[in-house]
């Protein structure tokens, strides 16, 4: 369980939106303060394995209880969807309180996510969604703690609470470790970006700690027991795969996401920005196609001087009659405000272009309008970057 970012360009509209969430993502089950949560396609899958597990397991220790241990292993899969629900609304609300885009909780077949944007994030806040979630568990176990005496001894509601007590306790414990993609790996992430003030060498610190941290489990798990000559149950060898297979794979994921990141802070803004005229919003297609910008892009821009479209090549498609009459925003890409950004700040024109790809995906736009100088702007294409980036 872990809070990432996954941006993706949103859909033209917002029913669209959430029909395409609700394809890719899987059912929509509710929201939480307006962020949509979705039960993943894959979440009935760890249902299965649970109820396969856990069913025969207690069926061997509670034999009187017949056929009822499948229920009740059934019942300890939707109270760990409930726990997984409530570490990753406190991710959302942590990050919301932050006043981060949150895009969706979603619950599935490796526990959890929330994906979260976060133009503005620092080390501290970073570090305050990461840890928030484990507490959450925390808390459910504290209360199953206080709970567990109330119930009758070897009853149906005493194995829940009880089995509610260890698996809060033990996610909360498991999800400190020092690792990718587990948020104790971005509470490493965030020590070592405030440390070097390089987010990108914590990113990378974190996924090799992830990674050395797979083996270890896998070694705790599975390998010291064999030689001590203990043979692995079903159930912990199936929960050794699942789990040593998702930390690996999230730990390289991070790994491969920081060797990304390296690239691009090599390339900086001023490499890939190009010149940009700016036209009013009155301004007609034929006025537009014959504003002398060779090599320039053009940018519609408000009564404020704010450019909010980037004029497209759909421009040139606009039949002749009509171009004295067409508005030049017919044939224009609207800029989401994200993608817009502020005026110059110092030296950003020689930082590395990181955050403007940041502020595009965050968007979901392909092009960002940059104020080079006080009134002058220019235009940074997704594509210019990817190619500033190969060709180093």
């Amino acid at each position: 369980m872990a809070h990432t970012s996954e941006p993706a360009p949103p859909p033209a509209s917002p029913a669209a939106a959430e029909a395409a969430d609700g394809r890719s993502r899987g059912w929509r089950i509710g929201r939480l303060a307006g962020v949509p949560i979705y039960l993943g396609r894959s979440w009935p899958i760890i249902a299965v394995v649970i109820v396969a597990t856990f069913g025969p397991q207690l069926a061997y220790r509670r034999p009187d209880l017949g056929s009822t241990v499948y229920a009740i292993a059934l019942g300890y899969a939707l109270l760990l969807l409930v726990s997984v629900l409530a570490h990753e609304a406190a991710h959302a609300l942590m990050a919301l309180r932050f006043g981060h885009r949150v895009d969706r909780v979603v619950a599935d077949l490796w526990g959890g996510h929330t994906a979260y944007q976060a133009d503005d994030n620092t080390p501290g806040r970073s570090a305050a969604v990461a840890v928030v979630g484990p507490l959450a568990n925390a808390a459910l176990a504290a209360i199953a703690y206080l709970v567990w005496p109330l119930t009758e001894p070897g009853g149906i509601a005493s194995l829940l609470v009880g089995a509610m007590l260890y698996a809060n306790g033990f996610v909360a414990l498991f999800n400190l470790l020092p690792g990718l993609p587990l948020d104790g790996g971005w509470l490493v992430d965030s020590l070592v970006w405030r440390i070097t003030g390089n987010r990108t060498t914590g990113l990378l610190v974190a996924g090799w700690s992830g990674r050395v941290l797979t083996v270890l489990v896998v070694l705790w798990w599975l390998v010291l027991p064999l030689a001590r000559g203990a043979r692995p149950s079903l159930f912990t060898l199936l929960w050794a795969v699942l789990i040593g297979g998702f930390l690996w794979q999230g730990a390289s994921a991070s790994i491969r996401t920081a060797k990304v990141r390296r690239l691009v802070d090599t390339v900086r803004v001023r490499d890939v920005v190009r010149p940009a005229v700016i036209v009013p919003e009155r301004t007609t297609v034929a006025q537009a196609l014959e504003t002398p910008a060779p090599g320039a892009f053009l940018l519609v821009a408000g009564p404020d001087g704010r450019p909010h479209s980037l004029i497209t090549g759909a421009v040139a498609d606009v039949p002749e009659h009509a171009r004295a009459t067409t508005p030049v925003s017919a044939a224009a890409m609207v800029l989401p405000d994200p993608a817009v950004a502020p005026g110059p700040d110092g030296g950003w024109l020689d930082g590395p272009v990181t955050e403007l790809l940041s502020r595009m995906q965050s968007a979901g736009a392909g092009a960002i309008a940059v104020e080079v100088v006080p009134g002058q702007w220019g235009v940074v294409l997704e594509e210019d970057v990817v190619q500033a980036i190969s060709v180093r």
